[in-house]
């Protein structure tokens, strides 16, 4: 299983080489995504997906002790300093969704700040200081945090009008539980009380999520992400709440987990994928394809997700769920002759057919995921340093 690994790595981030960095190796970025249909790589270079590359190549050249792509790495890093916002700017110093081409000065219409996004970034950066000593990577995370924290309300959610989001789709599982865990991952690596405070806040929110062994959909609760599989969420919290008890060592953490993972269990495949949605719950979002697994929003995470979990229940079976779900990811791994695919992912595979398959833009123009789709962040970059993590 080591070596499928390898290989699958290997071939992933040769398909990032090959396509999706910016001019001169990612000094202005990595791009989000190619869209197959039409033949179109996608001009957002995403701060999120930056950093999700760093933490692929910082993974693969630990376990296979080589320096690939280490420059790639360090332009990432420098263009990450340039995208995050100035205290003069909109937004103060939390990073964008995206820059154009990576640069700044682009017309890129509104401001655009998204709270998963950032928490994720903060996750990143902390989880790669704590390995490397890296500063440039703590001041970051602070940096955007600390705006985070100034517009965190009295619920635990974290909201600003900046925000493209709607204050009630900031309290959806989707928008909070990645910045309740960058606050928790803040507090880890700094022992700073402001942000372990402003964590257990959130997840004082987050606890409402949780109706009926599972966690709500942001379809349900405020008809935002419809496009976003009932997996997804629930994923996200598995590997959210599994990440906060190793950040704390609080086993008010363990206690969410039991309530939901009886759920997340139900979903998992015989082939190792995880299902969309189960029968009762398919109605919970608009992806309503019978027989898909979703790759862009759900298959990255679950992969992290089930590789964390062994830290938390070392004891259960989760080593044999990631393995599984390894070994089907690196099976259906794109093999393709169009070079702008292969080695990397689409966003949806049909598992009855055992072909990619489905579309995935309901309410939502630009398709967010399915067959055409086929990202470098949230999917490919996620997928192989959770494998790696095996």
């Amino acid at each position: 299983m080591q070596e499928r690994i390898r290989a699958s790595a290997t071939k992933c981030l040769d398909w990032i080489e090959r396509n999706m960095l910016s001019f001169d190796r990612g000094y202005w970025g990595i791009y989000e995504r190619v869209r197959t249909d039409l033949n179109q790589r996608v001009a957002l270079c995403r701060p999120d997906t930056a950093t999700e590359c760093m933490r692929a190549i910082y993974a693969y050249n630990q376990k296979y002790q080589t320096n690939r792509m280490q420059d790639v790495y360090e332009n990432l890093v420098r263009w990450l300093e340039y995208a995050q916002d100035r205290a003069d700017k909109e937004g103060d110093t939390a990073f964008p969704f995206y820059l154009t081409d990576g640069w700044r000065d682009f017309p890129r219409g509104p401001h655009l700040l998204y709270q998963n996004d950032n928490g994720k970034i903060i996750i990143n950066l902390c989880a790669l200081y704590k390995e490397t000593g890296d500063t440039r990577l703590l001041v970051m995370a602070k940096k955007s945090a600390e705006w985070w924290l100034s517009v965190q309300k009295e619920k635990g959610y974290y909201y600003d009008p900046l925000c493209i989001n709607s204050e009630g789709r900031a309290d959806t599982p989707c928008m909070h539980l990645w910045m309740m865990t960058a606050m928790f991952s803040l507090y880890f690596v700094t022992g700073e009380e402001r942000y372990r405070k402003s964590g257990y806040k959130a997840f004082d929110c987050a606890k409402k999520y949780i109706k009926n062994g599972r966690i709500l959909t942001s379809y349900e609760l405020n008809k935002a992400e419809a496009w976003r599989p009932v997996s997804s969420e629930n994923y996200i919290a598995l590997l959210c709440f599994a990440l906060c008890y190793q950040y704390t060592g609080d086993d008010a953490f363990k206690k969410v987990i039991c309530e939901i993972e009886d759920f997340c269990n139900e979903l998992i495949d015989e082939s190792g994928a995880i299902k969309n949605f189960t029968v009762e719950t398919k109605n919970a979002s608009l992806n309503i394809s019978e027989n898909l697994t979703d790759l862009v929003y759900t298959l990255g995470f679950a992969m992290n997700a089930l590789a964390e979990m062994r830290k938390v229940f070392p004891d259960l079976d989760y080593q044999m769920k990631a393995e599984k779900l390894a070994k089907f990811l690196t099976d259906i791994q794109c093999d393709e002759k169009d070079f702008k695919v292969d080695g990397a992912w689409r966003g949806a595979y049909n598992l009855q057919t055992g072909k990619y398959d489905g579309r995935c833009n309901q309410n939502n123009e630009i398709d967010e995921g399915g067959e055409f789709s086929v990202y470098a962040g949230w999917c490919a970059l996620p997928i192989i340093f959770g494998m790696i993590k095996l």
